[in-house]
């Protein structure tokens, strides 16, 4: 009985950590495991790498579309919310002209969107993937020194607290 006892108190003098809910930070939007923000404001359009930057000072990546679902789910935000423009993904071939790899892992993408034609490199110099908003928002090659509006992508983050 005083083992017993002894063995209750314990467990609950014993700190444990369990999880909440996950979050995104406010201002971005959850799906999945991610969360996104979608800069879109005149202002804050940058070329390729300062939005890569932009999205590295906010411990995320310029988005990195994995799947035919994350692309539409993507292609239907932009479409529902009335946004316009062209958004900078974190896909390029800067390294070897035509090899196009994500840029926070160097992987090849098992999933594209590109339309019939494209990459095309028709304006050479064309080393970054954007959601282009003249062929329905799937991907284009463009040339990074322009300002194009972008979206950051983060894994969704678990809040812990501690309890005992």
């Amino acid at each position: 009985m005083v083992a017993t006892i002894t063995a209750i108190y314990l467990l609950f003098a014993v700190s444990v950590v369990t999880a909440l809910p996950s979050s995104c930070p406010r201002g971005w939007i959850h799906r999945g495991t991610s969360c996104y923000l979608f800069v879109n404001d005149a202002v804050d359009a940058e070329d390729w790498m300062v939005a890569m930057s932009f999205c590295s000072s906010l411990h995320a990546k310029l988005v990195e579309i994995e799947t035919v679902t994350e692309d539409e789910f993507l292609r239907l935000h932009l479409l529902d919310n009335k946004l316009t423009g062209s958004y900078w993904i974190g896909l390029s071939d800067i390294q070897a002209e035509g090899v196009w790899v994500w840029t926070s892992s160097q992987n090849t993408p098992t999933y594209t969107n590109w339309p019939p034609g494209q990459p095309d490199n028709n304006a050479g110099e064309e080393d970054c993937a954007h959601l282009y908003a003249a062929f329905g928002f799937q991907w284009n090659d463009y040339p990074c020194n322009k300002a194009n509006n972008f979206i950051c992508e983060k894994e969704l983050r678990s809040q812990e607290e501690i309890v005992g």
